[in-house]
């Protein structure tokens, strides 16, 4: 490079080179007389050079003969005439400008120098930290992985052999019935529990099989497993206590147990049993409890039911075929044909009072049938007497008025007398005879069954 720009200026100083002639012209020749003062096509002055772009473009002498020569000349003042090449362009390869920045070495630069190099160690130090805790963490991590998957593989297979194992353990091989009940066969309710031999214990439930059975509403059950293989069923049949109308014009009829269970929502007939009126239901559904559980009139009946069974009442003669739920602060009982009523008036101390029914039974229905012997159809029987239990020859409620003397105007009719004085006294001195109401004794209370 240094070469060419020495070139460049010997050119400059020395001689012309027409490239377009090929000769090497003089400074005379380039300076004549007609030419001296006068510029060649228009141009100013300007000084005779060669630049330095065009002699950086020179081609090498092994390019020499294949370079084609440019289309201009240069007049005597050394300034080209006629239109340049194309090829001759702008430099190629020309060295960028640069700048250069002088830093002088100062006490404060070397401290900042000092600093920076303090704080870059700091970072690779800290970078360094965090990239060993990131390995060591993901190493945990990595290992915590492998942990629970040997742990889920080990459950896995552990349970797969717990549930081969118990197969054949907890295989059922026997079923056995207690209690069957009249009307049915161990076959049948092993069918109605839905349990099979051959399988385990483990794919078979005993609350499953307990609802299953109940699906009957006659019957009642309690599956119990015994290990290794064996499946016991204790069967119970419930007991139809009463029949209880219902509907929004107590038109069906239900048969229900002495719990409330109901055994048949829509019977034809009562079937001879005791018969419940004047219950508010509006449903029944075979296999549950009548009504609702917060039912209070249901749960009267139910006490009264369970403690009638309990006492063996209603297989005594005369039979108890109805009852009258209508008022729960006055329960009524009805007997079969010789129509006795039973006041039972409210449920509280109903034990006592079903109790001392009980123990004189024989000696109040003998009073009663005494009654109806002397003419009174409707004996009533009070349970709830002061004294305990009383018999009365009359209806609930009857109150009787013995009759006035023939001739005698009742109290109030007709013209008054004038036999009375104010006092009270009749006017001869003779004691008033004007009869008065009387209200009969109720309950007796000089009976021997009472107290």
């Amino acid at each position: 490079m240094a070469k060419k720009q020495k070139q460049t200026d010997r050119q400059r100083t020395g001689f012309l080179f027409d490239e377009g002639a090929g000769d090497t012209l003089s400074a005379d020749d380039l300076f004549s007389e007609t030419e001296a003062d006068e510029p060649a096509h228009g141009e100013a002055d300007e000084p005779a050079y060669i630049e330095a772009d065009e002699a950086a473009d020179e081609p090498s002498e092994e390019d020499a003969s294949e370079k084609v020569a440019p289309s201009f000349t240069f007049d005597r003042y050394g300034r080209r005439i006629g239109k340049r090449n194309e090829r001759y362009g702008k430099r190629k390869n020309a060295p960028k400008a640069t700048t250069t920045v002088v830093e002088h070495d100062t006490a404060a630069k070397r401290e900042y120098d000092e600093a920076r190099a303090r704080a870059e160690e700091r970072a690779k130090k800290r970078a360094k930290e965090e990239a060993n805790r990131a390995a060591v963490h993901k190493a945990e991590r990595a290992k915590q992985r492998r942990r629970s998957l040997s742990t889920a593989l080990f459950g896995i297979f552990g349970l797969a052999l717990l549930l081969v194992m118990g197969w054949f353990v907890t295989r059922v091989t026997t079923i056995r019935v207690a209690n069957v009940p009249d009307g049915y066969t161990e076959e049948q309710i092993i069918s109605l529990s839905r349990l099979k031999k051959g399988r385990s214990i483990l794919f078979q439930s005993t609350e499953s099989a307990e609802k299953a059975i109940r699906t009957d509403p006659y019957l009642d059950a309690s599956v119990q497993y015994s290990f290794p293989s064996t499946i016991r069923i204790a069967v119970s049949k419930r007991t139809e206590a009463a029949c209880v109308r219902w509907g929004p014009q107590n038109e069906y009829l239900a048969i229900i147990d002495e719990n409330g269970i109901v055994l048949n929502a829509e019977a034809e007939t009562s079937g001879n049993l005791l018969i419940a009126d004047g219950m508010n239901i509006s449903s029944a559904v075979g296999g549950t409890r009548l009504g609702d559980s917060t039912d209070t009139q249901v749960a009267a009946l139910v006490r009264v039911l369970t403690k009638l069974k309990e006492l063996g009442l209603l297989s005594r003669s005369p039979r108890i075929n109805r009852i009258d739920m209508t008022e729960l602060m006055q329960i009524r009982m009805y007997t079969e044909g010789t129509s006795y009523t039973i006041e039972v008036g409210d449920s509280s101390n109903l034990d006592t009072k079903l109790m001392l029914l009980q123990k004189h039974w024989d000696t109040i229905m003998q009073k009663a049938a005494d009654y109806v012997h002397t003419g009174h159809n409707s004996p009533t029987i009070y349970l709830y007497s002061k004294g305990g239990v009383s018999v009365s020859p009359f209806e609930p409620g009857y109150v009787k008025q013995d009759e006035l003397p023939s001739g005698t105007p009742a109290p109030g009719d007709g013209e008054p007398t004038d036999t009375a004085e104010p006092g009270g006294e009749p006017a001869d001195g003779e004691p008033n005879e004007t009869p008065q109401p009387e209200v009969t004794p109720m309950p007796h209370q000089d009976e021997p069954f009472t107290g």
